[in-house]
């Protein structure tokens, strides 16, 4: 799907693609959505350079997110998707930069990107460029990390709660930490994400910012700088997030294994209160024909004694040092 976001009077008028061609004269912004070939080459008309395709935005390497060659600069971000929904995704998101308008290639739709579009036809297009698009794209996606990490913290802190237990309620035992287990790992999950965009945002901004294309013309190049502090706060609390999530995680995995030990020791303590018991009634379930203690007339009743008291003595024992 392709648009097209033209100046027309006062206001930036949205537009879906007629069809045709040809692009419309004069767009500030070109927005492709899953493009197919014939959209992108369209729009490689209409700029004047080559729109990349699905594999060169998936690229790793640096040089290949962040370039610029022949006047347009090339800059790829990572951008969490559907972070609202149980299962989130994250996608290579392209942003062409040539002659004071922008291009934008993505395959999946981002909840910024729609709140960018409400936002611009409210905002006077009179000076609007390509590059403060881009600064109002990078602000809403930078804004979306931002509530997408505030609303992990605050379930890191319910699940530290349940955890430790700061309530006064019980402490959390069997499927209980199975659930916290998998709590933590989806928190996991969308914090991991949101440091991989954030990482991907603040390279951008610095290729922008030492950009010579920017540099030369000083256009929004301070609105970037500012864009690059408040990314690299964002990432100093994901770290902090993540430490913190490491950490629940260890002590997660640290009750279940005291779970699991208190269900051993019960065990042990049980064969070792049974063993005398069962040791008097092996001795004399002996099959030897001299054994004296068979003909006495109170035999079985002090064999069940002794067996009794070999039972509850060690139980006691056990009892008075705490170890139950």
């Amino acid at each position: 799907m392709l648009k097209f976001y033209c100046a027309d009077g006062d206001r930036l008028r949205i537009a879906d693609f007629p069809g045709g061609s040809a692009a419309p004269e004069g767009p500030l912004w070109f927005d492709l959505l899953s493009p197919s070939a014939e959209e992108r080459d369209i729009v490689a008309a209409a700029v004047g350079a080559p729109v990349p395709t699905r594999a060169e935005m998936e690229e790793i390497e640096v040089s290949s997110r962040l370039r610029e060659e022949e006047g347009v600069l090339y800059l790829t971000v990572t951008v969490i998707s559907g972070a609202d929904k149980a299962l989130a995704s994250s996608s290579a998101v392209t942003f062409m930069l040539k002659d004071h308008r922008l291009v934008t290639i993505r395959y999946e739709d981002p909840k910024p990107f729609s709140a960018v579009t409400e936002r611009l036809a409210r905002m006077p297009a009179a000076g609007l460029t390509g590059e403060a698009i881009l600064i109002t794209l990078l602000d809403a996606i930078i804004d979306r990390l931002a509530d997408v990490l505030e609303r992990q913290g605050a379930d890191i802190e319910g699940i530290s709660r349940e955890i430790f237990h700061y309530d006064g309620g019980d402490k959390p035992a069997g499927e209980e930490l199975n659930d916290l287990m998998r709590r933590i790992g989806r928190v996991g999950d969308m914090t991991a994400r949101a440091r991989e965009s954030l990482v991907s945002i603040a390279r951008l901004l610095l290729f922008v910012i030492n950009s010579p294309q920017v540099r030369r013309k000083h256009v929004g190049r301070e609105r970037f700088k500012t864009l690059h502090r408040d990314v690299t706060s964002l990432a100093d609390h994901a770290t902090f997030l993540a430490n913190k999530i490491s950490f629940l995680l260890d002590a997660t995995l640290g009750m279940i294994n005291i779970e699991q030990t208190g269900i051993i020791k019960i065990f042990s303590v049980a064969a070792v209160v049974f063993l005398p018991p069962t040791l008097i009634a092996s001795i004399y379930g002996m099959n030897f024909r001299h054994m004296p203690e068979l003909d006495w007339w109170f035999s079985y009743p002090l064999a069940l004694v002794l067996m009794v008291l070999a039972a509850i003595l060690p139980y006691l024992y056990f009892k008075r040092r705490g170890w139950l």
